[in-house]
């Protein structure tokens, strides 16, 4: 079965608050910060995204194989938090992938 590695960074930024990771639109887990999870998923194709509040992150489609384990990062989008926060909160988070087989 694969797996899924989340670790968000530890950042000053929403440190005290814990974030949503949602797989396909359904929330999968909470995620605090500073905090490293391994979650078993599905293989195929699959949505990944990140949110609080009315803030998210950009979308990751991951194409998921048997033998994959796919390896995300979360940090704090790019940029001054409160201009993100005001003006692009769909770019408030930031999930990067960075694949290990």
């Amino acid at each position: 079965m694969p797996k899924l590695s989340i670790q968000r960074t530890s950042e000053f930024e929403n440190r005290a608050r814990k974030i949503k990771i949602e797989l396909d639109g359904a929330l999968v887990c909470n995620i605090k910060n500073g905090e490293h999870i391994t979650l078993d998923i599905s293989s195929g194709k699959q949505l990944i995204q990140a949110k609080i509040d009315w803030c998210t992150s950009n979308r990751l489609e991951l194409d998921v194989e048997a033998t994959s384990h796919p390896k995300i990062i979360l940090s704090s989008g790019d940029g001054p938090g409160l201009f993100r926060f005001l003006f692009k909160t769909n770019e408030y988070l930031k999930l990067t992938l960075n694949d290990v087989k």
